[in-house]
């Protein structure tokens, strides 16, 4: 069985030098569908929109056209496949697209998979350059699937809900936790990355790009309700790329560092990353929506008492393990920061359920299911 797997947005992050959540998802899964293929009928072939595509883990992806937003057009607009479907017919018998880059190929099922419904519920939230076209590419593309992959029970309801499609066409495949974020990182080295950007273990830890729908602006609020002292030894840092409608934020991320209150890291390798969510006080992920949450396993994983949001996807995710607050209360948010210091019990037992928890998310699980739902659709053609 030859399966077509969209690589697009890995492809354009390796050569940015950074991935994003499905950039991960993509990489992890073409990996664990990989190992399946060690023992299963079954291989798996990379193709992506755009033109001098880098060569990545799976190797160099095959073009699938130079612009996925003219296809976009042709297609939603006059329902036409790709120019080389034929091609790709020959070559794979399915095509999974990872990312909201869906194509129209001709002889050939389409799985999408599709993380959350946030340009039409949150457009608000998208780039302004972006926001009126990706909506309309979001929702004009969606037809194209035969089937579709979410990340959540919650993603899945919301797509039923304000997509009207029918439950039977979703399936939800958990995301999993990359294995080295169970891994303890020695001592000295931890001290070495802290020392690197002056922290001390214990701080308050944000990380995700700097947009709108992470609430970075209420997190700052709350950690501002905190006593001066506390402020003082247990600082906020946050490690994420500038993303967009910042401009009343940064300012005072630039103040919040002048007081010696916290730091701005910016991007930062995963294995720092690693380091700092095992030196942290507690991370703070009071993300406004999330259609799974991949932060919060993994600071599960690394063994980081977790902050989390009570509304979207993040129950389901987290259980109860983490500190649940809502996301618009800031007296809810900096609550938990205190209550993170103060009940060291506490703390240590849901440590230990966020570590139970993280081991039941897995790449290979995803992997497995879906290979499954692979299956599932080819059958149902015949």
């Amino acid at each position: 069985m030859d399966i077509g797997l969209s690589c697009t947005v890995w492809a354009n992050g390796e050569r940015a030098g950074h991935l994003d959540g499905i950039g991960i998802y993509s990489r992890a899964l073409w990996q664990g569908l990989d190992r399946l293929g060690q023992t299963e009928d079954m291989h798996v072939k990379p193709y992506a929109f755009g033109h001098d595509l880098p060569v990545i883990d799976c190797g160099k992806p095959e073009q699938l056209a130079r612009d996925y937003r003219i296809h976009a057009v042709l297609s939603g607009v006059l329902k036409l496949p790709l120019s080389n479907s034929a091609n790709i017919a020959r070559n794979v018998r399915l095509f999974h697209a990872t990312d909201h880059q869906i194509p129209r190929i001709k002889g050939v099922p389409v799985v999408a998979t599709i993380m959350d419904v946030i340009p039409v519920l949150y457009p608000e939230w998208i780039k302004q350059d972006l926001k009126r076209l990706k909506s309309w590419l979001f929702t004009t593309s969606i037809e194209r699937a035969e089937h579709i992959i979410t990340i959540s029970e919650y993603s899945k309801q919301d797509m039923v809900r304000h997509l009207g499609i029918a439950p039977e066409r979703i399936s939800v495949t958990p995301l999993g936790v990359d294995p080295v974020y169970f891994e303890r990182i020695d001592t000295a080295e931890r001290d070495e990355v802290l020392a690197t950007h002056g922290l001390k273990p214990g701080f308050f830890l944000v990380v995700g790009t700097l947009q709108p729908r992470k609430n970075l602006q209420r997190v700052l609020e709350a950690f501002q309700q905190l006593p001066a002292q506390v402020r003082k030894e247990h600082p906020l840092v946050i490690v994420g790329r500038d993303g967009w409608s910042n401009e009343e934020l940064l300012p005072q991320l630039e103040a919040l560092q002048q007081r010696g209150e916290g730091r701005w890291l910016s991007y930062l390798p995963q294995k720092e990353v690693l380091s700092l969510l095992q030196s942290a006080g507690a991370l703070v992920f009071a993300s406004l929506y999330e259609g799974f949450g991949l932060p919060a396993i993994e600071a599960f994983a690394a063994q980081c008492p977790l902050i989390a949001s009570n509304n979207s996807s993040l129950p389901e995710v987290t259980g109860d393990a983490a500190w649940a607050v809502d996301p618009h209360n800031t007296d809810s948010i900096s609550a938990a920061m205190r209550d993170v210091l103060e009940q060291p019990e506490e703390r240590e037992r849901k440590v230990h359920l966020g570590l139970e928890r993280a081991r039941q998310f897995s790449w290979d699980a995803c992997a497995q299911k879906t290979l499954d739902i692979y299956r599932m659709v080819l059958a149902n053609r015949r």
